[in-house]
């Protein structure tokens, strides 16, 4: 059989984080539990309320000629990061 040599690469510099189980008694984590049908729908109905009214939002800014901004932003942080 043929001896293999192999070619030295070289290093990398770039770190690279190692996994190591601490406690193994805790290797597997319990499933969180799944959240109701009811719960599921009021979180569908918030979030479509908020698509709403923003889309009305920003409808009535688009017919008033202004910018679409969250008007509970202060005019002070909308300076700051227009600054960047």
């Amino acid at each position: 059989m043929e001896e293999r040599t192999y070619e030295k690469r070289p290093r990398s510099l770039i770190l690279a984080p190692v996994f190591v189980r601490v406690d193994e008694s805790r290797r597997v984590l319990p499933l969180p539990p799944r959240p109701s049908w009811q719960e599921l729908v009021v979180g569908w109905l918030r979030y479509q309320a908020i698509q709403i009214r923003w889309d009305i939002e920003r409808g009535l800014a688009r017919l008033l000629h202004r910018s679409w901004i969250n008007p509970r932003r202060t005019r002070r942080s909308r300076e700051q990061d227009a600054r960047g």
